[in-house]
């Protein structure tokens, strides 16, 4: 993460189902949250839907950085660019590749290649 990145406390969570703002419910045995649109979820069913959409996000991250690195590729085949620099921008893909795919890995159990 950059320097610039700070995780402060949250103001408020947010739904996983459309993100938007949510309440606690009091009252409840079982605490809920309840969203602006209607969705209700425990706290258990919030963070299994939390675990979703964070695997769901990396995932589209690693695909983005395959395709940069594809992009590098062609367009050096292409000699659209300075070599040296595509060879920096699809080096650079590929580690932060490496680190979502070993995060991945870690989070599921299953291996993924690239």
């Amino acid at each position: 993460m950059s320097e610039a990145y700070v995780l402060n406390k949250p103001t408020h969570l947010s739904c996983p189902e459309c993100g938007g703002a949510l309440k606690k419910i009091d009252g409840d045995l079982i605490p809920k949250y309840a969203c602006h649109i209607g969705h209700i979820l425990t706290g258990e069913a919030m963070l299994e839907a939390q675990a979703e959409r964070i695997e769901e996000s990396l995932t589209n991250a690693l695909a983005m950085l395959n395709e940069r690195r594809e992009l590098c590729r062609q367009m050096g085949d292409d000699g659209i660019t300075d070599g040296a620099r595509l060879e920096r921008i699809s080096d650079e893909a590929t580690q932060d590749a490496e680190i979502i795919k070993d995060l991945l890995n870690s989070q599921s159990g299953r291996p993924i290649s690239m």
